[in-house]
């Protein structure tokens, strides 16, 4: 398996870092657009791409209260409505440790005691998907140079849906830290998750294609004034009735850190990783594997926090078939997304 040639590699890491520095050269300049906030936000379940900020709704503290709760966002958008399947109120986690409040989240999660339904869109990866079919010159000028390598398709790139519906049966738990009264919308779920929708995306195409996708997911965060954390671990098979498209298994791992009483170039404590494997559900070949780090910068008194994922995603031609095999070869997308947490 050979993504890509030696030169190729080189030309697109030096690439990829000039692009690096200059974006933390400047991080005023992205704080003052509103289109920067982060990639995906933490308590939407179709995709987990990268947590930070939702709209701050309190849990109901019995669980006979149904809620609704929305999330907007560039990446992913979402409205949801939090529906209590017994009478039992939201337990608590008091713990700071990663590892207890995973192991309180799993337990008892065979029979959920929780339903959340909920609608989502995601906005950049319309765009995108506008731009190349609408505004094709405004699609090339993202091309860099005589590269391959387009901006639009770096800032997209991994998103293969546009928009979607879900249904979520697990438990839920709120978390507080030792010490700590708020609770806000710091909270944990973990349980079973149902989505649909009713397109593909495929290099910035928009396809016509219904899809169901099943999953198992255990994932949360935690939002303090000088601590955030997040993560994501699930496994699941996304199916599909067009015919030209591979029905894939799936495992994804990702965790997000920010804490602003460690170092400004805390690397492990201030990061963040995404790892997303994608195998054939016929024959358990790999499809499509994605890789993505990210380092925050924060620093004491800053309202905002500057950060950049860099990555990448390889992906097999074996992904698609029929008309929509473009080509024989496997492909590499580079991803490139400078951002602020606020």
């Amino acid at each position: 398996m050979c993504l890509l040639n030696k030169n190729m590699v080189m030309r697109r890491c030096h690439l990829l870092f000039t692009l690096a520095v200059f974006a933390l050269c400047v991080p005023s300049a992205y704080a003052a657009d509103p289109a920067t906030t982060p990639v995906v936000p933490p308590q939407s379940f179709a995709d987990d791409t990268s947590p930070q900020h939702p709209v701050p709704i309190p849990l109901a503290e019995e669980g006979s209260k149904v809620e609704v709760m929305w999330e907007p966002d560039p990446y992913y958008s979402d409205v949801s409505l939090n529906i209590p399947l017994t009478e039992k109120p939201i337990p608590t986690i008091r713990s700071t440790s990663e590892s207890v409040i995973y192991s309180e989240l799993i337990q008892g999660a065979l029979i959920p005691r929780y339903m959340l339904i909920e609608a989502s869109v995601y906005p950049m990866p319309l765009l995108g998907t506008y731009l190349k079919t609408n505004q094709p010159d405004v699609y090339q000028r993202g091309r860099l140079g005589h590269s391959s390598v387009n901006i639009i398709d770096s800032a997209t790139a991994g998103f293969q849906e546009p928009w979607a519906v879900s249904a979520f049966f697990g438990n839920i738990a709120k978390i507080v830290r030792p010490g700590e009264d708020r609770v806000g919308s710091n909270v944990g779920y973990t349980g079973y998750l149902i989505s649909a929708g009713t397109k593909q995306i495929k290099d910035n195409e928009m396809i016509d294609d219904h899809w169901l996708e099943v999953e198992w997911k255990i994932k949360g965060k935690v939002d303090y004034p000088d601590e955030k954390l997040g993560w994501s671990f699930r496994v699941g098979g996304k199916f599909h009735d067009n015919l030209d498209i591979t029905n894939e298994l799936y495992v994804n791992v990702y965790r997000s850190n920010l804490n602003v009483r460690f170092p400004f170039l805390s690397w492990i404590s201030n990061s963040a990783f995404d790892v997303k494997l994608f195998f054939s559900e016929k024959n358990a070949r790999l499809l499509r594997q994605q890789y993505i780090v990210g380092k925050k910068y924060p620093k004491a008194g800053w309202k905002y926090t500057p950060t950049l994922d860099i990555g990448v995603v390889w992906s097999s031609p074996d992904e698609y078939s029929g008309i929509l095999r473009t080509s024989n070869s496997d492909t590499v997308t580079l991803i490139f997304r400078p951002s602020v947490e606020f």
